[in-house]
């Protein structure tokens, strides 16, 4: 299949080009410097060469600012919508134009969509309040602004992605290793995750079903309060996490957007995937951290 990839160059991206490509895919970036071999685009001032994307099978947009970071003086709010929102507008204009379009337009999104709840979060829950959740709203509504009869849209509203590149995965075995935190709040909240090599197949298995449509939770089907999860980490750290964070000292050194990813509580399950009968490469995260230590070690 010729597919073509927005973001390539981050995390997702690096991984899936590669992937594709072993795959004998023929993988085109989409690039924001023309010194970089790739399709050429300013979103910014809604440049693109639109005949250079005609008669692809896949455009695939990963494109996003980290939401990442503990900062607690400053989120760039605009940055992270920006480059979420307007690079789907240009994306969903140029494919409503194409005289060849793609059968599939695949955009990232993020489970900070739902509301926070006690029960299973699936592709259909309510959506929540908040800047995560306008964003992850705009952000998909962006993918389908445009009328595309002749192309499907998919959200992949992700959860954290865990790979040895994670900032989220790096910044909690810091905590875990300099700091023995073993919990934030009750620690009693559901974190949504996923493996990267889970995420690829995932992506690939969605390019090749030609039936998927719509939203799906990237997300592992083990559910982990933060509690579990922290307590995995430190199992494979060799570390015995003793500090619990709590809300107040988080008000003090982490910012909102930080606040909420760690203590809203998502038990997020990938039903669609599941219903579908995607099999989990990696669905057991002391499996990953397991595979994480020995590429490491190699």
């Amino acid at each position: 299949m010729k597919i073509a990839i927005a973001g390539s160059h981050g995390l997702i991206g690096t991984y899936l080009v590669n992937d594709l490509r072993l795959k004998n895919h023929t993988v085109n970036r989409i690039v924001r410097s023309k010194n970089i071999a790739g399709i050429f685009w300013d979103p910014d001032t809604n440049y693109i060469n639109e005949g250079k994307l005609e008669s692809y099978d896949i455009i695939i947009n990963l494109c996003g600012s980290s939401i990442s970071s503990f900062n607690p003086l400053f989120v760039n709010k605009d940055l992270i919508y920006s480059s979420r929102v307007k690079t789907n507008l240009l994306l969903s204009r140029v494919i409503s134009k194409l005289k060849n379009p793609p059968k599939y337009f695949i955009s990232a999104s993020g489970c900070g969509i739902y509301n926070p709840s006690k029960n299973d979060i699936t592709e259909n829950s309510i959506f929540g309040k908040g800047f995560l959740t306008q964003l992850a709203m705009d952000w998909e509504e962006a993918s389908r602004f445009y009328k595309t009869p002749k192309t499907k849209v998919i959200n992949l509203r992700f959860g954290q992605v865990i790979s040895k590149e994670s900032i989220f995965l790096n910044i909690m075995q810091n905590l875990v290793k300099l700091l023995k935190v073993s919990s934030f709040g009750n620690g009693n909240q559901y974190w949504p995750w996923v493996s990267i090599n889970d995420v690829v197949g995932i992506i690939d298995f969605i390019i090749n079903s030609n039936f998927l449509e719509g939203p799906i939770n990237i997300v592992s089907p083990q559910k982990l309060t933060s509690k579990e999860f922290l307590s995995k980490l430190a199992q494979e750290l060799n570390i015995n996490p003793i500090f619990k964070i709590p809300n107040v000292v988080l008000k003090i050194f982490a910012n909102k957007l930080a606040r909420e990813v760690l203590l809203n509580n998502y038990p997020i399950s990938p039903e669609k995937l599941q219903i579908n009968n995607y099999s989990f490469v990696e669905a057991d995260l002391n499996t990953v951290l397991k595979n994480l230590s020995q590429k490491s070690g190699a």
